[in-house]
């Protein structure tokens, strides 16, 4: 008997824990939903968070910047020197008859399946289509 109190206890706790949750979410959804729906309300919040005591505070001037605990560090000068070292990318290679495409298209398959789609990207819309076509 004393078991099944106790069991009825724990039952009673865990659904009103879950009772509070599901209140806790409904006044949550109802706070997101004004501000989502109500300009002012939404308006409100926006300035406060991105105001000076709000967690991403937007500055204006360089010296707001340098208000203590926002530390901001030099751009480097030679960031643009550094791109122009970086490897061109690969040409693309010149677009295949559509006659010998397939063919083309077939021995790339049989060598490298994996960039097969590079040889495939080349084509024209209509080579594609009129194979599809033929296809059905």
């Amino acid at each position: 008997m004393d078991s099944a109190v106790q069991w009825g206890n724990k039952a009673a706790e865990t659904i009103k824990g879950y009772a509070d949750f599901a209140v806790n979410e409904h006044q949550e959804n109802l706070a997101y939903n004004e501000i989502l729906t109500n300009p002012d309300v939404l308006s409100d919040y926006t300035l406060k968070f991105f105001g000076p005591e709000g967690p991403y505070p937007v500055y204006e001037s360089e010296g707001e910047l340098e208000t203590k605990g926002y530390p901001t560090a030099p751009v480097q000068q030679n960031a643009m020197a550094q791109l122009g070292q970086m490897p061109a990318p690969p040409q693309a290679e010149a677009p295949q008859a559509p006659e010998n495409f397939w063919g083309t298209f077939s021995e790339q398959m049989a060598r490298d399946p994996q960039n097969a789609w590079r040889t495939l990207n080349q084509a024209q819309p209509q080579t594609v289509a009129n194979k599809l076509f033929v296809m059905e």
